[in-house]
């Protein structure tokens, strides 16, 4: 898909340019893209992948890719990095730890620390989220689908 190539918002001759096709290529791509919501064009013109969607089929993905056993063992796994991280850092979210930057007495080497363990932090909060809500979401699609949970759902 040319619009995985974006890492920012971006016009036609910018996606064409980083997926290496022609700009009637990348138009039509985006076009049809668009319609599926899976881009967006903001005000600006630019265009850029729909967060939302993007969420959507994360979730998705994990239920097809795993049992409801595999998602409640990764979120625990998940929950217990996060908690690590709060005891052994002395804060409760990774906001919290990265405001520490603007502390006077934080050398670079820390700054460095603090912002690698926030980055990751953040990251794990947002596995929890997609893993949450895939759980949520297990029971009501294993019913449609009449599977028992023991193996990863088709949707």
């Amino acid at each position: 898909m040319v619009v995985d190539t974006l890492n920012d918002p971006a016009t036609i001759n910018t996606i064409a340019e980083q997926a290496e096709v022609a700009w009637e290529t990348a138009d039509s791509e985006v076009e049809r893209l668009q319609t599926e919501n899976k881009v967006r064009e903001r005000d600006d013109g630019l265009y850029e992948p729909n967060p939302v969607q993007q969420f959507l089929d994360q979730i998705l993905q994990l239920i097809e890719d795993h049992s409801k056993s595999e998602l409640e063992s990764q979120l625990q796994e998940y929950q217990e990095q996060v908690e690590d991280l709060s005891a052994e850092y002395g804060v409760t979210s990774a906001q919290e730890l990265r405001e520490q930057l603007t502390n006077d007495d934080v050398s670079a080497e820390e700054m460095r620390e603090i912002r690698n363990v926030s980055d990751t932090w953040a990251a794990l909060e947002l596995e929890i989220r997609l893993l949450k809500n895939a759980l949520q979401l297990y029971d009501d699609l294993s019913q449609l689908s009449q599977s028992n949970g023991e193996t990863a759902l088709t949707v």
